[in-house]
């Protein structure tokens, strides 16, 4: 295990390494074998703070919360600001360092398991760009802070196995929002104005030359940027959104497919029956007759 730094811990600082008879347990419990935290902490405006590792031999992310300092990977410099996360995966050698005249506030966590691979691809990590720039995050802030309550457990296995599947929900919620940000860094579009301008088109059709105008972009660059972002062409996740829509009103009205096809922009109410089964696996009539909860 890659050891936090030895940074003079002040009483209201957290600093928890998870025992190696529990970490034996979390590696090889099948739900929390595929990732499982290592050490966690919490270092308020760390004035002094630095690391250097020339060895780095599990996984690491920390979230500046405020305040200020710099990251260095591979020999290049990046700044850190409040909103920030440093993604470092095993072996990325690399230092970092609180600011000297406005020393940052982090939360951080090292943990491992045989699936943390997935996790960074999903997360898109590149080298090149080891910060994400999330901005603050009262989400992020709560998972940690969740994260950090294992220490008051008594070593309960039961606990940590929670904690070990909050942190995967946590790296999740990060494989959402660091693409965004990524994109954001080097100039790309803004997806959430995209989402908003499909959200407020539920009932129209829209076309990829519309959406493509709104950012400014060539219809090709901007389908391949979204679906390097989403996973799935932009006509085909606004297609999804009309689905969504449609099974809201299925369930919260009586409304006829026919009027609802209508009012998401299908004049066929055949074509719309078809395209819902298609996403959602089972007809509208049959979507209403189900019932779940």
């Amino acid at each position: 295990m890659t050891g936090p730094s030895d940074w003079p811990l002040p009483p209201e600082g957290v600093r928890f390494f998870v025992p190696t008879f529990l970490r034996d347990h979390l590696a090889g419990n099948p739900l929390t074998r595929e990732l499982y935290p290592h050490a966690m902490g919490y270092y308020p405006r760390a004035a002094g703070h630095a690391v250097r590792r020339d060895s780095h031999v599990d996984h690491l992310v920390l979230y500046c919360c405020d305040g200020a300092g710099t990251l260095s990977v591979d020999g290049h410099e990046w700044p850190v600001a409040a909103g920030d996360v440093m993604l470092l995966p095993r072996d990325v050698l690399h230092a970092y360092a609180a600011s000297g005249d406005d020393p940052w506030t982090l939360y951080w966590v090292h943990f491992d398991g045989t699936r943390t691979g997935d996790f960074w691809a999903a997360i898109g990590f590149e080298r090149e760009r080891p910060v994400a720039r999330l901005g603050r995050s009262p989400k992020l802030l709560a998972d940690f802070e969740t994260l950090l309550g294992v220490r008051r457990s008594g070593y309960s296995p039961p606990v940590f196995v929670h904690a070990a599947n909050h942190l995967r929900a946590m790296l999740s919620y990060l494989a959402v929002v660091s693409p965004r940000s990524a994109t954001r860094q080097a100039g790309g579009f803004d997806l959430d104005h995209v989402h908003a301008l499909m959200q407020a088109n539920l009932h129209h059709h829209l076309d990829l030359d519309t959406l493509a105008a709104s950012v400014n972009l060539s219809r090709y660059t901007f389908a391949r940027q979204y679906k390097r972002l989403t996973g799935m062409p932009p006509i085909q996740n606004f297609i999804h959104m009309k689905m969504e829509r449609a099974c809201y009103l299925l369930d919260i009205s009586t409304r006829s497919v026919q009027q609802i096809a209508f009012e998401l922009g299908y004049e066929d109410a055949y074509y719309f029956s078809r395209l819902f089964r298609k996403v959602v696996g089972v007809s509208p009539t049959r979507y209403r007759a189900m019932r779940y909860g």
